[in-house]
């Protein structure tokens, strides 16, 4: 599932769900319960258009618990049939295809536990349950954490991934799971078995899982990644290193001392930002900004360099985004260049207005020089 926030995914992917999907399941459906209203169902699909992502699934979930048995287990159990026995002819149902199945299971499957995990097992093959197992997390707490210890060991990657990504504290669009965000304890166990995970899929859920705890637990977070460093053996200490990496990207961001000192960078070593120059005062939407600098350290060690646009808002004030430059090992009074290209192209995650912006730069988490320009639509 992208990690993007909701308005992103909406224009991405809402155009997924369409009339020809909903065909596709019509046939899927009807072919393993002959009753269901396809005609309806199909027709239903001329309300999509005005919907967003999440209304156009939840309309689908609507309808399925309407026409399908009032038996959940019964209902399900078609559902399923549906997805690993698809009707011959047709495309199979995979990915977003499968997100109002798991909703059904999300919304009406807790009374039912142990056939709503092995539903999930199943759609989790090909799409993703990780907002699905939310509520059992929260309502079955240790008897879903029961499951997720085995699942951890599972041979799919999806399942082991969903593991993490499911139990994530923070999930963007998801419930928060508002027991773990108080004590992460038992996510941490969870990661522990996952972390030197083949599969760079689960690993990278496992360093935005620690990410999450780092919001609200920065000692834990950092604790638990400097374990991990300590104990990792050599034949995967890359992995850990590059999880600890992303994990704690938030807190360097931050200029968090520990975590920058985990990683190897001196929060103390002072540097000089010498020559910081735009190439021009003013810059179109669609349009990038050329800067360049000269950095020297005072110290001899390494050094992470980033720069911040701070962006202006429709209520005038500025948000700053922070965005990676480069990491150097450098000596005492070495002077380097540095030059970048910053896009202002449209992006669906945020919206431009024009007016004075900023630039800063940031070095081992701590800002330097600031410079004004101007953004013009």
């Amino acid at each position: 599932m992208p990690q993007k926030n909701e308005e992103t995914t909406d224009t991405a992917f809402k155009n997924w769900i369409n009339e020809a999907l909903v065909k596709r399941m019509a046939k899927h459906i009807s072919h393993h319960y002959p009753a269901f209203d396809d005609k309806a169902f199909i027709k239903l699909s001329h309300k999509l258009p005005e919907l967003e992502l999440k209304p156009r699934m939840r309309l689908i979930c609507d309808f399925l618990k309407t026409h399908l048995p009032e038996d959940y287990k019964k209902a399900l159990a078609i559902l399923l049939k549906a997805t690993t026995n698809p009707a011959t002819g047709i495309a199979p149902l995979k990915g977003f295809d499968l997100w109002a199945f798991t909703e059904y299971v999300h919304r009406y499957g807790l009374k039912d536990f142990d056939e709503s995990m092995k539903a999930l097992h199943t759609f989790t093959e090909l799409f993703t349950a990780e907002f699905a197992i939310r509520p059992f997390l929260i309502h079955e707490e240790k008897r879903t954490l029961k499951v997720l210890h085995t699942w951890s060991k599972d041979k799919n990657h999806h399942v082991r991934r969903l593991v993490s990504e499911g139990s994530r504290p923070r999930l963007p669009w998801g419930e928060q799971l508002k027991s773990f965000i108080k004590d992460p304890t038992p996510t941490i166990e969870l990661l522990d078995k996952l972390k030197y995970d083949d599969e760079l899929y689960v690993r990278k859920s496992v360093a935005n899982h620690l990410n999450d705890i780092s919001k609200d637990h920065a000692d834990i977070a950092i604790k638990t990644a400097a374990r991990w460093l300590k104990e990792a053996p050599a034949k995967h200490q890359d992995k850990i290193d590059w999880i600890v990496r992303h994990a704690l990207r938030t807190l360097i961001k931050k200029g968090n001392p520990a975590a920058l000192k985990l990683l190897g960078y001196d929060s103390n070593n002072s540097v000089k930002i010498k020559n910081l120059k735009l190439n021009k005062s003013s810059v179109n939407v669609g349009d990038h900004l050329e800067f360049s600098f000269d950095i020297e350290s005072s110290k001899t060690g390494k050094i992470m360099v980033d720069y911040l646009v701070h962006h202006k808002k429709s209520n005038g004030n500025t948000s700053p985004k922070v965005f990676k430059l480069t990491s150097k090992d450098v000596k005492a009074k070495e002077v380097f260049n540095v030059r970048k290209k910053h896009s202002f192209k449209p992006v669906t995650t945020r919206v431009y207005y024009p007016g004075t912006h900023y630039l800063e730069i940031m070095v081992n988490g701590k800002l330097y020089s600031k410079v004004p320009f101007k953004l013009a639509k």
